[in-house]
């Protein structure tokens, strides 16, 4: 089923007795939720099993096998998936949290919206989206908070010496998280990686959202993760007025001041650099491209603080 070279990488994640384990799972709700023409499809994920499937009673349908160690995290996704149920979400149609396995609406044709609408069109698009997203309120501790997420990245490198020079911009960021909460303070839940990627057109001409990580917080904090992907994660790909354009039309489109979403920009790329991987044993140098991402967000962020207080004095 799986090909020489995905089955190392997966037996080298999982060790082989895991790794059997998870792949089995296929045989046990093919028979049980009766799908067919099972394909599996390697390049979607690395941290899951995926498959095109055809379900008896569904149609068409992804089969996804997670295969993160911990299962916590597993069942925060297929809850997050549960709850976002809605005319912007894929279908979740049968799931097992005891084996860690579901199998959801597929998206067809599936072209992300970066491949198939141009700039300022992805910008009203994803306006649309993420004005009727965020709907489910949610006051128990079931997922973490977004300041949790800082706090993890914050916590997890506190005994890295080799991580020194960066904490200046931990700190910087963690005053201006606290600055937006008090004013964003909504506990909704959150996608958590709304990116192009997980906004797939669909069979209708309209956009589809797959994927959500679940998250609690105010919206304002669920568009950083669009802006980066739209410059590939590389916000150094643009001319610096090139990116601040577009973020100001995006904050226009969802009613989100500028300078807003390029602090939350800047909060996000210090959660991915701390959080995602310094904390995870990742090296410096593996982490160069993240780090200059966290730089230039640093100087986006503050620059038009001082746009706008010279624009203010004039």
């Amino acid at each position: 089923m799986l090909t020489d070279i995905i089955a190392e990488r997966f037996l080298k994640k999982l060790g082989t007795e895991s790794c059997n384990e998870r792949i089995s799972i296929v045989e046990k709700y093919k028979k049980q939720w009766e799908l067919s023409e099972i394909e599996f499809k390697s390049e979607f994920s690395i941290n899951s099993l995926i498959f095109y499937a055809v379900s008896k009673r569904y149609g068409k349908v992804i089969l996804k096998i997670l295969i993160n160690s911990e299962f916590d995290e597993d069942y925060k996704e297929m809850l997050a998936l549960k709850l976002f149920q809605g005319e912007n979400f894929c279908k979740l149609y049968e799931y097992s949290f005891e084996d860690k396995v579901y199998i959801m609406e597929r998206i067809v044709p599936a072209h992300t919206l970066y491949e198939s609408s141009h700039r300022n069109e992805r910008i009203k698009i994803a306006g649309e989206i993420f004005k009727g997203l965020h709907k489910t309120d949610l006051t128990d501790s079931t997922f973490p908070t977004y300041t949790e997420w800082f706090d993890a990245g914050k916590e997890g490198t506190k005994n890295r010496e080799d991580c020194e020079e960066l904490y200046q911009y931990l700190n910087s960021a963690e005053r201006m998280l606290t600055d937006i909460c008090k004013k964003y303070s909504r506990n909704l839940l959150l996608h958590g990686d709304l990116h192009h990627e997980n906004i797939l057109k669909n069979e209708n001409g309209g956009y589809t959202v797959i994927d959500p990580k679940g998250v609690i917080g105010d919206p304002v904090f669920d568009l950083s993760r669009f802006i980066l992907d739209e410059f590939r994660d590389d916000l150094t790909s643009e001319p610096k007025d090139v990116v601040i354009d577009f973020v100001q039309k995006l904050g226009d489109s969802v009613g989100i001041p500028c300078e807003v979403l390029l602090h939350c920009l800047y909060i996000e790329t210090v959660i991915w650099l701390f959080r995602e991987e310094l904390a995870n044993g990742e090296s410096i140098e593996e982490c160069q491209q993240l780090i200059t991402n966290m730089k230039v967000a640093y100087e986006f962020a503050h620059s038009k603080k001082e746009t706008n207080s010279n624009m203010s004095n004039r």
